[in-house]
């Protein structure tokens, strides 16, 4: 079954976001769903990651929170050091095809560069791009994807 499009991405997206979740939640709920994963705990977890490390301007947290989804499916399927080849594809890929137009990944860069918009606004997107990205590296690797 292929990757979802980048429209019901952005539709579960939102739908994510009205159960209360954030950034770097959004990312693992719709993500593991997409695996058939559960991991409420996990889910919940991923907070700490909302706006980059607790509020703090740092790496934005839904390519943290990618990498961490990544990880997650990989347990007992994908050998480590493949793992970590994974991430490291979606850290370029998350740069070249979601940010390359912010001075950096970090939340603070893409946030105040369109100080006329709110992360309600810009930050959508990217995070339906970030799962679109990690499902597909992780469909490459044998994962079957919902």
């Amino acid at each position: 079954m292929p990757v979802p499009s980048h429209e019901e991405l952005s539709k579960e997206v939102k739908e994510s976001s009205k159960r209360g979740n954030l950034c770097s939640q959004i990312v693992m709920d719709v993500g593991l769903r997409h695996l058939g994963l559960k991991k409420p705990e996990v889910v919940l977890s991923m907070g700490g990651l909302v706006g980059a490390q607790g509020l703090m301007g740092a790496t934005c947290g839904t390519l943290t929170a990618a990498a961490c989804l990544i990880a997650s499916a990989s347990q007992g399927r994908i050998e480590q050091g493949r793992m970590y080849m994974l991430i490291q594809e979606l850290e370029e890929r998350f740069q070249e095809e979601l940010v390359s137009q912010y001075p950096g990944n970090h939340c603070d860069d893409i946030l105040e560069a369109e100080p006329g918009k709110l992360p309600t606004e810009i930050c959508p997107p990217i995070i339906a791009g970030a799962i679109r990205i990690a499902l597909e590296l992780l469909q490459a690797e044998g994962l079957e994807v919902r």
